[in-house]
């Protein structure tokens, strides 16, 4: 049999994508979770729970995890979350080229 997973973008780090879904497979396994019915149709506009959709999501998401804590341990999640923080106040502090074509119309 194959696991095939298709959420991770091209910059994730293999070895962390793969202990994550590791992880929680055991996870699932250990606290005999049911498993959700099969996705049909269209993924995107159905009515399933979905993955998070910005880096800010996903840190809280992350740092808040007990499930993350326990896989990981506290250093780790902390780690990561802060290295979410920084890449999140280095781009809320870029202005780019949208912001400023933008700003330019409006003024």
């Amino acid at each position: 049999m194959r696991f095939e997973n298709r959420l991770p973008g091209g910059d994730v780090n293999p070895h962390l994508a793969v202990a994550g879904l590791v992880a929680a497979g055991l996870y699932g396994i250990e606290h005999k979770l049911e498993l959700p019915g099969p996705c049909t149709g269209n993924a995107y506009t159905g009515d399933h729970e979905h993955v998070p959709t910005s880096l800010r999501e996903a840190a809280g998401l992350w740092e808040n995890s007990p499930i993350a804590r326990a896989a990981f341990g506290d250093e780790v999640v902390a780690h990561y979350r802060n290295m979410a923080r920084v890449e999140l106040e280095a781009f809320d502090s870029a202005v780019t080229d949208w912001e400023l074509r933008r700003s330019f119309e409006r003024l």
